[in-house]
């Protein structure tokens, strides 16, 4: 009987102490983040000018790597398209205007130039995230255009795939 009195102590000791009660009280609050569609492109570029002054150049055409470099921030996938103001480089005054397409542009990154004209725009895409493109430029006039300068309006746009 002595050893049933115990135990029932011990349980009514141990079963009080597990029994002991805290304070909890649970509060929640929402928060929300709004994201919305960023594409963005800045345009960066060391040079502008092809400058055929050594004959060489119009044998061979002159090679610029790096001309032009777009950094662009999207959070969607993108798609950058160059897109020119008039397929032919002005002054249009000439005999024999300069079209666009003794220009040609590559991705650093890619093996062939395409030239320059709007009914087959050059692009580059991606995915969402933030890119440093840079492009090379070529020009290949020959020997047939007159002697002047002649200049091109190229134009980027960015959207989205």
């Amino acid at each position: 009987m002595k050893f049933s009195i115990v135990i029932i102590v011990f349980l009514l000791v141990s079963g009080g102490l597990s029994k002991q009660v805290k304070a909890q009280r649970y509060l929640s609050t929402n928060r929300t983040v709004r994201l919305y569609k960023v594409l963005d492109v800045s345009l960066s570029s060391t040079s502008a000018v092809f400058d055929f002054s050594a004959l060489t150049d119009y044998d061979n055409g002159i090679y610029k790597t790096g001309m032009i470099t777009a950094t662009v921030k999207a959070n969607v996938p993108w798609k950058l398209t160059l897109t020119l103001s008039n397929n032919i480089l002005s002054p249009q005054i000439t005999a024999t205007p300069m079209p666009a397409t003794v220009i040609g542009i590559k991705a650093s990154s890619s093996g062939t130039y395409t030239n320059v004209q709007n009914n087959a725009p050059f692009f580059v895409q991606n995915n969402r995230g933030l890119y440093v493109v840079p492009f090379d430029l070529r020009a290949l006039p020959a020997f047939q255009y007159q002697t002047q300068e002649y200049v091109g309006d190229f134009y980027f746009t960015i959207s989205d795939q």
